[in-house]
C-alpha cells in the first residue's frame, strides 16, 4: 500500500519543479546554430575585424532565416555567453561572466570536461583535413558550448595529446567515398599499389572508413579480388560514384576481420598462433597492454612471454620490430624467418652494405 504523502511533501515537490522549470528558462540549452555562431565568434571574429557578425551575417552564413538565428543567439544571451548588446555592430563573449561561471558548484564538472574535449581535439589533429575533424568539432560547441570563454582552459588544460604528427588526406576522396557510403552505391578508382607503384582500375563496394593514426583507409569489397581489402585514401585516383547501389553485407565489419586481433587497421585470412618474448622494459610494458582477445602471459625472472591468435600477421611484424632486442618472436616460424631476415638485412646496411 502506497504511503500518502502529507501537504508539506506535495507542497516541496511542487517548489522542487518550480525551481526546475524557471531555472530551465533562464539556462536555455544552446542549440547547433548557437554552437556555429560560438565557434565562429571564437575563431574568426578577432581576424577579421572588418566583418559584421551580426544576425545577417550568420543568417546567409548558416543558411537558415533570420528568426532561427535570433533565437540562438537569444540563448547564448541567456547564457551568458555573449554579451546582451552589440559592439560595433558585432555579437561578442560576454568575458564578464567569466570567473562567476567557473567559481559556481558545476565548475570543477566543466573543467573536467573541457580537458577530455581539449584531448579529444589532439587526437583529432591528425584529421584535421577531413569534414570528419568539422563535424567532431560542432558537436563539441554544442555539448560544452563554454570551451567558447575561456581559450586557455580549453588549450592548455591539464589532461593533453601532446603533438601529432601531420597527414595530409585526400579531402575530394574523403567526399566521394564518404557519399558512397551513406547511398551504399558503388565506386570506381585507379589505385596506386604500395610499393610497385603500379596503377590499377578498380570497382568496389565502400564497406567502412578506417582511421588509424593519422591515415584513413577504405575497407571494401573489391570485384576483381572477390574479397574484402584495403585501400588508403591518399593512393586513389579519379574517384567516381556510380549509379550501381550494392547490398551491405550483414559481416561487414572490419573488426569480424582480425581474428581476434587489436593491432589495428589489418585483416587477413588465416588465423595463427603467435608466441612472443619481451625483456628489458618491454618485460613490464607488456602486461598492461592486450594485442588480442585470447592472449596469455608467461613470466619468469627476466622476460613476459605472451601467446594469442591473430590474423593481423604483418601488424605484429611491424609492432614486434618496434621493440628492436626486447621483442623476440618464437612462433609462427614465417615470423621468425621474417625477422631474422630483417635483423640480417638491417646489420649489413649498418656495416656499409646495401639491403
Amino acid at each position: 500500500m502506497s504511503k500518502k504523502l502529507s501537504e508539506e511533501e506535495k507542497q516541496r515537490r511542487r517548489d522542487k519543479r518550480d525551481e526546475k522549470a524557471i531555472q530551465k528558462e533562464a539556462h536555455p540549452k544552446v542549440d547547433k546554430h548557437g554552437a556555429k555562431i560560438l565557434r565562429i565568434l571564437r575563431e574568426e571574429a578577432a581576424e577579421h575585424p572588418g566583418i559584421k557578425y551580426n544576425s545577417e551575417y550568420f543568417e546567409k552564413r548558416l543558411d537558415v532565416s533570420n528568426i532561427t538565428i535570433l533565437r540562438a543567439i537569444q540563448k547564448l544571451k541567456l547564457n551568458h555567453l555573449i554579451k546582451p548588446k552589440q559592439e560595433h555592430g558585432s555579437y561578442v563573449f560576454d568575458e564578464k561572466f567569466t570567473e562567476e561561471l567557473y567559481s559556481q558548484h558545476f565548475a570543477d564538472e566543466i573543467k573536467r570536461n573541457i580537458a577530455l574535449i581539449a584531448s579529444l581535439g589532439g587526437l583529432l589533429q591528425q584529421y584535421k583535413k577531413t569534414p570528419l575533424y568539422e563535424n567532431v568539432v560542432d558537436l563539441i560547441y554544442l555539448l560544452q558550448p563554454d570551451i567558447a570563454r575561456k581559450d586557455d582552459i580549453f588549450s592548455s588544460g591539464r589532461v593533453v595529446v601532446p603533438p601529432q604528427m601531420e597527414y595530409d588526406i585526400k579531402t575530394e576522396n574523403w567526399n566521394k567515398v564518404y557519399e558512397a557510403l551513406n547511398s551504399n552505391h558503388k565506386i570506381r578508382f585507379r589505385y596506386i599499389k604500395s610499393y610497385t607503384n603500379k596503377e590499377v582500375l578498380r570497382t568496389v563496394w565502400p564497406l567502412q572508413l578506417i582511421l588509424e593514426n593519422g591515415s584513413v583507409y577504405l575497407w571494401a569489397y573489391s570485384e576483381y579480388a572477390e574479397c574484402n581489402l584495403m585501400y588508403d585514401l591518399n593512393f586513389m585516383e579519379e574517384v567516381v560514384i556510380l549509379r550501381e547501389p550494392f547490398k551491405l553485407p550483414k559481416d561487414f565489419d572490419i573488426n569480424n576481420y582480425s581474428g581476434g586481433g587489436r593491432l589495428g587497421a589489418f585483416a587477413g585470412d588465416d588465423i595463427e598462433k603467435f608466441k612472443i618474448r619481451f625483456t628489458g622494459y618491454a618485460k613490464e610494458w607488456i602486461k598492461n597492454h592486450k594485442w588480442a582477445d585470447d592472449q596469455t602471459m608467461k613470466e619468469d625472472e627476466d622476460s613476459t612471454t605472451i601467446s594469442f591468435s591473430s590474423s593481423q600477421f604483418e601488424k605484429v611484424y611491424e609492432n614486434v620490430l618496434s621493440w628492436g632486442s626486447q621483442a623476440e618472436p618464437l612462433a609462427p616460424a614465417r615470423l621468425v624467418k621474417r625477422w631474422k631476415d630483417e635483423i640480417k638485412a638491417m646489420a649489413k646496411m649498418a656495416e656499409g652494405g646495401k639491403k
